[in-house]
């Protein structure tokens, strides 16, 4: 199936629950898996991509969108969406000049509202998977955290979904148990890859 056109949005942990020395590692064993989807969406038809810009695996997939746009596929789009104004306010800064380079160079940057306030990044991540076909999640491996509050979200609306799963350690699959196995493709980036094949999806317009 090709899907033209089709809306695909990335959600990830913040990195800062992970020891800053281990980051260069999860990025060299995540970004394998985020390629390789990237890549598979693209080839399915995706032309527009919604990443919330978490520190970390966000800024690691938004930055290979924009150099998939810019050096082989001018039609791709990428949208970024802010929890708030002020998200990145407190972060090294190193990471400040990643992100603020990637909205720069974003195709629309969508703000949720000026501040910080509770609730708002699942909110952002709701926000992104209205119109959304497919969904690519970077699993925290915390049982009814936020990305698995967003995994779950996406099933009930029919949304095709990746799991990468989990950052650090082999997959727990009591994370994931109250998922439909025929909704969801896993993956990890530190086991055999598993898949439970690909399901017709549901377009939430």
């Amino acid at each position: 199936m090709r899907l033209i056109n089709t809306i695909c949005s990335v959600v990830s942990p913040q990195a800062h629950r992970f020891a800053e020395e281990k980051l260069a590692f999860h990025q060299a064993m995540i970004g394998r898996q985020i390629e390789r989807e990237l890549q598979i969406a693209v080839h399915d038809g995706v032309s527009e991509f919604r990443v919330g810009m978490n520190m970390g695996a966000d800024i690691w997939v938004a930055a290979r969108i924009l150099r998939l746009r810019d050096h082989e596929f001018p039609d791709l789009r990428l949208y970024c969406y802010l929890p708030c104004e002020t998200q990145a306010n407190h972060w090294p800064e190193h990471w400040r000049e990643q992100y603020f380079d990637i909205l720069a160079k974003a195709d629309e940057v969508l703000i949720l509202q000026s501040r910080y306030s509770r609730g708002c990044m699942a909110r952002r991540s709701t926000e992104m998977l209205q119109g959304s076909g497919r969904l690519i999640a970077v699993h925290d491996n915390v049982a009814g955290g936020g990305i698995d509050r967003t995994v779950s979200y996406a099933e009930a609306k029919g949304i095709e979904t990746i799991v990468l799963q989990p950052l650090e350690g082999p997959p727990v699959p009591r994370v994931l148990s109250n998922y439909s196995s025929n909704r969801l493709r896993l993956s990890s980036a530190y086991a055999a890859r598993s898949s439970t094949g690909r399901s017709a999806i549901n377009m939430a317009r």
